[in-house]
């Protein structure tokens, strides 16, 4: 199921031409921090949403721990380089206790 999933989220970021990525961090109760990530599909300007993923922040919630896991789970499932990334984001959101 997982790689159904991950095979047609990472098919439809390749196919629109821009995408917006919002971030939001959760602290749960055991103060485990959270990291959610998700990715608007801009397809005739109406926004098509996807979780991403949600990724525990070892870490820390510094800026550049929180750059990594952005960047770094972005790039995984949309198969496409630094500077395609670049080039089809139009937007960047967060929110949360850590983030930014």
């Amino acid at each position: 199921m997982h790689k159904i999933v991950f095979t047609n989220t990472r098919m439809a970021i390749q196919k629109v031409r821009l995408i917006s990525i919002s971030i939001d961090e959760v602290t749960i109760m055991d103060f485990q921090s959270w990291l959610n990530v998700h990715v608007y599909l801009v397809d005739g300007w109406k926004p098509n949403p996807i979780l991403l993923t949600m990724e525990q922040l070892v870490n820390g919630g510094t800026i550049d721990n929180l750059t990594k896991v952005i960047v770094d789970n972005v790039l995984q499932y949309e198969g496409l380089s630094k500077f395609d990334l670049v080039s089809k984001l139009i937007r960047f959101g967060a929110n949360g206790v850590l983030v930014f």
